[in-house]
């Protein structure tokens, strides 16, 4: 079997109780239809969420059972608000639950052989929701509800597999962070915007881990203004830096957020569909065996940037050229110091 894509009705049932807000349904109608206009979807084999009723046990492994009870509680009632930022409905717990389900599935699928890729096409999104809730001091859990990628990366570590989180999203995953900050099996690689800059302002080049994980958590600061040119530097030379302190991976599960992309909405970063297509081929250089969860992205990254992304992980052909962005101002500079404050962090030989 080839690739494998996740989808699924009740990803779709999570929705705000009242009025508008960014993080909806629409998001995965956009998302979906930009990879069958592409000829993407055909060429994954589409799967509902496995069987997911037993996932809320599971949780336990990366939640504090008082938070996996509040947004039970509260979905039973009908829904609410968690914080400013994240909603609850009816369908959310169960929504989570078939997102973590979905994501544990194909990490197994892939990891053993099965297949050779899986894209989990679902929300509620993941990588800042903590095991308490809110991770690191963040003031939300900015629209998340379970970390869903936290959990894959245990269950391979379990197995015995050599785990890679790669997380390209426009916010540091400060949950999944908090959540695998003393796990040593698990290399966590995350390029963000400037924590000084956006939410949920964590992710700093020094925190690079704790006890036998020290040197395994490489936070890669992108500066506000930064295109193509600084995005791809930095990625590649952070890729670089964790190859050479931890050697290449079994299986890389990627946080995939489309919200760095130019116009999308969010954030004060420039990446055009040339970053995303050099990210899959340095997820690809990592493994062979790939397995993509849904971040953050809201409107034209989703339209524009997850098909590139998808079509050059699955070698799809060429997609078509857009101009390569560069840095505004100093940001390219920035990054680069940046860049060399981490290298000096881990202790790495290169600095």
């Amino acid at each position: 079997m080839g690739a494998l894509l996740y989808r699924d009705a009740l990803f779709y049932l999570h929705e705000p109780p009242e009025g508008y807000h960014m993080e909806e349904p629409w998001r995965l109608v956009a998302a979906y239809e930009a990879l069958r206009e592409w000829g993407l979807a055909q060429l994954m084999y589409e799967t509902p969420a496995p069987p997911w009723e037993h996932v809320r046990r599971r949780l336990l492994e990366v939640h504090d059972e008082s938070y996996v009870r509040l947004v039970e509680k509260l979905s039973m009632r009908g829904g609410g608000y968690l914080d400013a930022d994240t909603y609850v409905n009816a369908y959310t717990f169960a929504a989570g639950l078939a997102v973590a389900a979905s994501a544990l599935d194909a990490a197994v699928r892939v990891a053993s052989g099965e297949a050779e890729a899986a894209l989990v096409l679902g929300r509620p999104p993941g990588h800042h929701a903590g095991r308490y809730g809110a991770a690191m001091g963040a003031p939300t859990l900015g629209f998340c509800i379970f970390n869903a990628t936290a959990l894959a990366a245990k269950t391979l570590a379990d197995l015995g597999y050599r785990v890679y989180v790669l997380d390209f999203d426009l916010h540091h995953g400060n949950g999944t962070q908090e959540i695998l900050y003393r796990d040593p099996r698990v290399v966590h690689v995350d390029l963000h915007q400037d924590p000084s800059t956006i939410y949920p302002g964590t992710g700093w080049p020094w925190q690079t881990g704790e006890g036998e994980a020290e040197g395994t958590k490489l936070n890669v600061v992108l500066a506000p203004g930064a295109g193509d040119d600084a995005i791809v530097e930095a990625a590649e030379a952070a890729v670089e830096m964790a190859v050479e302190m931890h050697g290449k991976p079994d299986v890389v599960l990627v946080d995939a957020g489309f919200d760095a992309y130019q116009g999308d909405g969010l954030g004060a970063l420039y990446a055009s569909t040339n970053t995303y297509r050099v990210l899959a081929r340095l997820t690809r250089r990592l493994s062979s065996r790939v397995v993509v969860v849904l971040e953050g992205g809201y409107s034209s990254g989703l339209r524009r940037a997850l098909p590139a992304y998808m079509a050059e992980l699955l070698g799809a052909g060429a997609w078509p050229a857009e101009e390569e962005t560069r840095s505004r101002g100093r940001a390219l500079e920035e990054t680069r110091e940046n860049l060399r404050r981490l290298c000096r962090a881990l202790g790495h030989t290169g600095c």
